[in-house]
């Protein structure tokens, strides 16, 4: 069972050695965690109220997985090649088929295989439709 995180990380995000944390925090959350809100403006905002990371934040920019139609089999993401995967079983007939997932900040192309189809992407969102029970994956690809 993963859970979501909360707000977390300092204020000060430029103090020394702030990438290793943030990286290392991003390797951890990604195994325990389902994601977290992104939020725009002061205090521990990831971007200011213009949009631009603030120092070092844009390490904590990942997709993510906010609601799976069906069982997880893995999920990952590369921040060296801005590449995120999602493979999972849909769920059957009477069972949800609609994946949704969270998308950082930035031009993101998002594409679905295995019987299934990316429905929309809008706002930092990406909405996935598959068939009942097809082994699905999807790839999220940074700029």
């Amino acid at each position: 069972m993963q859970a979501s995180s909360g707000e977390w990380g300092p204020l000060n995000n430029s103090l020394p050695n702030m990438n290793r944390f943030y990286r290392e925090a991003m390797s951890s959350l990604g195994r325990y965690s389902s994601g977290w809100e992104w939020c725009y403006g002061g205090g521990y905002c990831a971007v200011d109220g213009t949009g631009a990371f603030r120092t070092n934040k844009e390490l904590t920019a990942e997709p993510y997985a906010e609601a799976v139609a069906g069982t997880v089999r893995s999920t990952a993401y590369d921040p060296a090649t801005g590449v995120y995967r999602l493979s999972y079983d849909s769920a059957g007939r009477r069972g949800p088929r609609v994946t949704e997932l969270s998308l950082p900040p930035g031009d993101w192309r998002v594409t679905a295989r295995g019987g299934a189809l990316v429905l929309r992407k809008d706002r930092g969102r990406a909405w996935i439709l598959a068939a009942p029970g097809a082994r699905v994956t999807v790839t999220a690809t940074r700029g």
